[in-house]
């Protein structure tokens, strides 16, 4: 027993070990029918050695060498194709030589190896392969055939054969090796269709827990970007009426030391709300959902208006800030999101300050390539601040990441600035390059190409408020404001005390609709989130009471919602314009001054006609 099982353990190291069973079954059917036919092989050997004749012998010993060069390609070289090769052509050589040598005739045992040559060639190797060898066997068939007829066809066994005990051991062993393949292959093959329902099991199994798990990571999707556009909202809210009343108490004269208290609170509200808008803007970016705009701007005035502010930080810190500004820009107006834009400027020049210590920061615009309808913009910021090492180049690109632990307790920051600016430029379908020195500065430099605007892709707004914010006046126009939030009515108040305007003010969507029916307005100031109605029922509400001979009012959405949509919901609405929680009063004068200048405009078209 101990003999068998050291030969079982010894063949199943040899032959288990490719994973495909049908391959499995090719390794077992030839090393058993091997080790069977050798020791045939060498019983009929000893039994040819003592009656003959030679010509056995000369086959023996031809069918030895093909069985021991078979078991090498097979245990040694662990390849079963070769060995499958050498043992057709074998078996072959046994067709041809029973036909036209040794019996000259065609008899059961030569059919034996003709229907053994074809199994092994179909089962062992290829269909290919089998149709090939199957004519190789065939031909010395044919061509007995044509030279003897019906002639020496041995098809049962005679009473001579029968008693002839090689004959009949030959004859057996061939009907086993027969029965042994087909049994082998066919178990073999129905193993492999077992796997395979195992495994079409095991995969319809993994592909409902993926679906699973992709609806549980949807599900925590969801839930994570409801809770922060939620906590956007509730935080953007307030701080609407610290950054507003701020605003409105330094532009009252305040006494110094009130004015620099005033300053901290305005810059660390601002500070507040631009952390809040990165990780709102970087969780947007995350899932795709960050689409660019496509309006008219003026990237002469975009540019200036950002350098105006960072100008002062570097000032303050004793920095030379230069702007270098191509000539050819100067009252072109671009198709493109400016609001991204400005973004990118924002967070690369606002780095170069805060990384700078001493010396200069340089920011450069300048036309790349110039066509009819294209404009190529090369931006570059360029500091004489820290530098960054070879080793951290790809780091501060990763988000909440800076170059090191020192970065952030000296400077400060989350790390989203250059994560976003990167993710921004490849939504422009473009990258961004840097040249650094460590402890010497650092340039950063992108190329974003635009269209131009023709003139009906001009906003109107931009192109008829021809007059500065600063010089209308604002108490011609008649405003609505409704809003529900008791802070953002007193800021607005007093914002508009002091620009001279009187309003009327309601607390929901229901309240703005009846005050519509009884007062034509110029401009309504809507929030969206309001009781009894919201600001987008109610602005449909209050557009069904106009026709085309009415003039409408221009319907403004002020919402502190950062949800992805909210372009669409506006526009569907048939809202005019938003502005976002926490607002810019100087923005919202601009708009309100643009609108004022284009009624101003328009009476005096009238008054023409």
């Amino acid at each position: 027993m101990k003999i068998i099982n050291r030969i079982r353990q010894f063949t199943d190291g040899i032959l288990n070990k490719d994973e495909d069973p049908i391959n499995r079954a090719r390794f077992h059917i030839l090393f058993y029918s091997m080790v069977a036919t050798l020791a045939i092989t060498l019983i009929l050997l000893v039994a040819y050695i003592v009656n003959g004749p030679p010509l056995q012998l000369w086959r023996l010993s031809i069918v030895l060498a093909a069985i021991f060069t078979s078991l090498y390609f097979l245990v040694v070289r662990n390849n079963y194709k070769p060995a499958a090769h050498i043992i057709v052509w074998m078996l072959n050589m046994l067709v041809w030589t029973n036909i036209f040598l040794l019996i000259q005739a065609l008899n059961i045992v030569t059919i034996q190896y003709i229907i053994l040559t074809i199994t092994c060639s179909f089962y062992m190797l290829s269909s290919r392969h089998g149709m090939v060898y199957s004519i190789i066997v065939m031909i010395p068939v044919v061509i007995h055939f044509i030279l003897q007829g019906t002639n020496n066809i041995q098809v049962f066994v005679t009473p001579q054969q029968a008693s002839n005990p090689v004959f009949l051991s030959v004859l057996l062993f061939n009907f086993s090796l027969i029965i042994f393949i087909h049994y082998h292959f066919l178990k073999a093959f129905h193993d492999a269709l077992n796997k395979l329902r195992t495994a079409q099991t095991h995969e319809k199994s993994l592909n409902e827990r993926l679906v699973v798990a992709i609806k549980d990571a949807e599900a925590s999707s969801k839930a994570k970007s409801d809770f922060l556009s939620t906590m956007s909202h509730e935080l953007r809210t307030p701080l609407n009426s610290v950054i507003g009343l701020s605003y409105v108490l330094l532009a009252d004269n305040p006494r110094k030391e009130q004015e620099e208290n005033l300053k901290v609170l305005h810059f660390s509200a601002g500070s507040l709300l631009s952390l809040i808008n990165d990780i709102l803007d970087f969780n947007k970016l995350e899932y795709g959902k960050l689409e660019l705009e496509k309006i008219g701007f003026k990237p002469d005035e975009l540019i200036t208006d950002i350098c105006a502010g960072l100008k002062l930080q570097a000032e303050e810190k004793g920095l030379e800030f230069t702007m270098n500004l191509d000539d050819r820009l100067s009252g072109t107006t671009l198709i493109g999101d400016s609001t991204r834009l400005l973004q990118i400027l924002f967070n690369l020049v606002g780095n170069a300050v805060k990384f700078t210590s001493k010396g200069q920061v340089v920011l450069t615009v300048e036309v790349i390539t110039e066509r009819e309808e294209l404009l190529e913009l090369k931006f570059s910021v360029r500091d004489t601040g820290i530098g960054i090492s070879d080793k951290h180049l790809n780091v501060i690109f990763e988000p909440f990441s800076q170059a090191s632990s020192n970065i952030n307790r000296e400077f400060g920051g989350t790390g989203l600035g250059l994560a976003i600016t990167k993710q921004l430029l490849e939504l422009h379908g473009t990258t961004m390059s840097i040249e650094s020195v460590f402890g010497r500065g650092t340039t950063f430099s992108f190329n974003i190409t635009y269209q131009r605007a023709n003139a009906s892709q001009v906003d109107e707004l931009s192109t008829r408020a021809s007059v500065s914010a600063s010089t209308i006046d604002l108490s011609e126009l008649s405003i609505l404001v409704a809003e529900d939030n008791a802070m953002n009515i007193l800021l607005i108040k007093k914002l508009f005390q002091s620009w001279g305007i009187s309003a009327d003010y309601v607390v929901n969507g229901g309240e703005a609709v009846e005050m519509a029916k009884t007062k034509s307005y110029d401009v309504i100031l809507m929030d969206i989130h309001m009781p009894i109605m919201d600001g987008y029922e109610a602005s449909r509400e209050i557009l069904k009471g106009y026709n085309s001979r009415n003039k409408k009012p221009w319907i403004i959405a002020l919402t502190a919602s950062v949800s992805n949509d909210i372009n669409v919901k506006v526009t569907e609405a048939g809202l005019n314009d938003f502005i976002s929680k926490p607002f810019n009063p100087r923005e919202l004068k601009a708009r309100l001054s643009a609108l004022s200048n284009l009624k101003v405009i328009s009476n005096a078209e009238d008054v023409t006609k």
